[in-house]
Order: structure tokens, then C-alpha cells, then sequence
């Protein structure tokens, strides 16, 4: 089973979905599908400690860069696309820390997460712009959501942000300027 094998299928299940609601639906079943796919292999020794902890971490990875994909799309259309002073187009950079970020997420694992965009900027294309950072903030509270909230269909993954700088009396957000200052410092 390889990774773009699994990311291949979220995004042929995604394909489909037009709300957040249904993106939320769409995510919580695909992990369940998952996580019995290779819970099942691990009970029946059939794949190892290494590639069960490879194919948790591949969900999380799918699962975050797919509903970040969704959302980011989503939020461009209401408010704009957010964009440098030249108007170059931008994104926000998901990190994973811990478990995730070292290829050892168990079943039982949360995820621990950092975000950062690139510059100081502000939405185009929309009549009412936003900052980058209003953007990029109100955009990962909406990525956390899709992730963590627990529905009828259950969570994709628990997600802790305390290793954000600054911990959780920071910024949900921080642009890569203030992140290098604060690694720096």
C-alpha cells in the first residue's frame, strides 16, 4: 500500500463534496475505512511496527493536505485569494511535530501541528479583502475543524497546537518573517 495510493483515494472520495459539512462527512469516514485497514493488518501481523506507523502518519498526511486543499479553495472564493504586495499568490505551510513529523504516529496518536504563511499581504478578487494573517487565521481554525471536531462519523485526528511558538498563548498563525525571529530568539 503506498502512500498515493491512499491519497489518490481520498481525493477520488472528495471529488464530489461541495460543502464543508459534507468535507467533514467524506474525511471521518475515509479514516474509519483507514484505520480498520490497517489496525486489521497489525492484529493479523501482517504489516510491522515501521510500516504501521508509516501508514498512520500517510492518513495524517493525506487527510490534513486534502481537507487543507478543500478549505483553502473555499475560503479563496468568499474572501479572495490572499496575495504578497506584488500579488503573488499564497499558501500556508503546514508542519508536523512530534510523532508526526518523525514517521511514528500509532492509532492512538494526536497530531501536532504549526502553521505559517509566507508574508504580509492582503486578499485580492473579493469586495471586501482580508489581511493574510485574518485569512490564514480564520483558515486554520476551519483546518483544525475538519480534523478534529467529532461528529456522528467520529474525528480524523486530535489536533494540539501547544508547539506552536509561543505555545498556546501565541498566534494560531505566524507569518514565516515572525517564525524565523522567533526560532532565532
Amino acid at each position: 500500500y503506498k502512500k498515493d495510493e491512499m491519497n489518490e483515494r481520498l481525493t477520488q472520495d472528495l471529488k464530489d463534496v461541495t460543502s464543508e459539512n459534507d468535507l467533514l462527512r467524506v474525511l471521518r469516514q475515509f479514516r474509519n475505512r483507514e484505520i480498520t485497514r490497517i489496525i486489521w493488518r497489525d492484529f493479523n501481523r501482517e504489516s510491522d511496527l515501521e510500516e504501521t506507523t508509516f501508514d498512520m502518519t500517510s492518513l495524517a498526511e493525506t487527510s490534513i493536505r486534502n481537507a487543507l486543499d478543500f478549505l483553502y479553495h473555499s475560503a479563496c472564493e468568499v474572501s479572495g485569494t490572499p496575495s504578497d504586495l506584488n500579488g503573488k499568490p499564497q499558501k500556508m505551510v503546514v508542519l508536523g511535530m512530534g510523532k508526526l513529523g518523525g514517521w511514528e504516529l500509532n492509532v492512538s496518536s494526536d497530531i501536532d501541528l504549526i502553521f505559517a504563511y509566507p508574508e504580509q499581504g492582503e486578499t485580492n478578487g473579493s469586495q471586501c479583502s482580508l489581511s493574510n494573517e485574518e485569512f490564514f487565521v480564520r483558515l486554520s481554525q476551519r483546518l483544525i475543524k475538519s480534523l478534529d471536531a467529532k461528529t456522528d462519523d467520529g474525528f480524523v485526528f486530535r489536533v494540539d497546537m501547544r508547539l506552536r511558538p509561543y505555545g498556546q498563548g501565541g498566534n494560531l498563525i505566524l507569518s514565516f518573517a515572525a517564525m524565523e525571529e522567533y526560532y532565532q530568539t
